[in-house]
């Protein structure tokens, strides 16, 4: 049976992650540290690995085929095999990798967007970034500045610069901080959070403005940046219609951008 390696704790969610490879359980204790558990409830996800010669350096599990089978996401792949069964509360990776710490990284946001979907929320593959405790979300396809944004961002508080939580409350919908990196983004420093204030749809362009975006346009481009959820046909339906009621509250916007930071005198000239 594996044991303990770390506890993780996101806008509430919490998970637990066992691991039967001590170096391995030392590098998800240190890589998760700042977002421990704070709820007793906790997600188990089960992590066996079968060789490894080091704990970092790419992922092969993003090779991985995502199956869905009623209800429960199987990860599919030549060298191991992931199973997240959210009704059961319970998850297992059982791998062969040079590169695990990734590879149970990426499982993990596979995990979380699952989990935060059953609770009503969304994973979200945006940079989040709070300034006057308003909080902003600026994505894209990759590529499309996200980690800039973030990097030009210096007196603001960065959430995360490519996936965050969304979750909806009486008040409105909260954007929440989320611990997954790799080495190219801005490092998340911690649990926080802030309201959601509006949406920018990254275009790299050679003069600043934001425009609006029309309905259809918008609920295209949101629920394109909504990770694995989609590939369920059964949540199809239910995904459409968070993004729409997101959307009826929340305004997004094309922002076309320099690489400097002039682009928050738009954002705020339109929020």
């Amino acid at each position: 049976m594996p044991g303990l390696a770390c506890g993780i704790s996101i806008a509430g969610m919490s998970v637990t992650v066992s691991c039967d490879d001590a170096r391995l359980a030392s590098a998800l204790r240190e890589r998760y540290h700042t977002f421990p558990l704070t709820a007793r409830y906790t997600f188990v996800v089960q992590v066996h690995l079968s060789g490894a010669t080091t704990v970092s350096g790419g992922s092969s599990l993003l090779d991985s085929e995502l199956i869905f089978r009623q209800g429960v996401l199987h990860l599919v792949g030549s060298s191991f095999a992931g199973v997240i069964d959210v009704q059961n509360a319970t998850a297992e990776l059982t791998l062969t990798s040079p590169q695990p710490l990734e590879d149970v990284e990426y499982f993990l946001r596979n995990v979380y967007a699952l989990l935060t979907f059953r609770a009503g929320g969304l994973l979200f593959h945006a940079a989040g970034i709070v300034r006057d405790h308003r909080g902003y979300l600026f994505f894209g396809q990759s590529g499309s500045g996200k980690t800039t944004v973030a990097r030009l961002s210096l007196h603001d508080l960065v959430l995360n610069d490519d996936l965050v939580v969304l979750m909806p409350t009486a008040e409105g919908w909260i954007l929440h901080a989320t611990p997954f990196w790799n080495p190219t983004q801005v490092r998340p420093t911690g649990p926080a959070c802030a309201p959601l204030t509006a949406l920018f749809r990254l275009v790299q362009a050679r003069t600043v403005y934001a425009k609006p975006m029309d309905a259809g346009q918008a609920l295209a481009e949101f629920v394109s940046s909504v990770p694995v959820v989609a590939g369920d046909a059964q949540l199809v339906n239910l995904l459409l219609a968070r993004g729409h009621s997101l959307l009826r509250t929340i305004p997004m916007y094309a922002l076309h951008f320099l690489p400097d930071a002039s682009f928050w005198n738009t954002v705020e000239a339109v929020t």
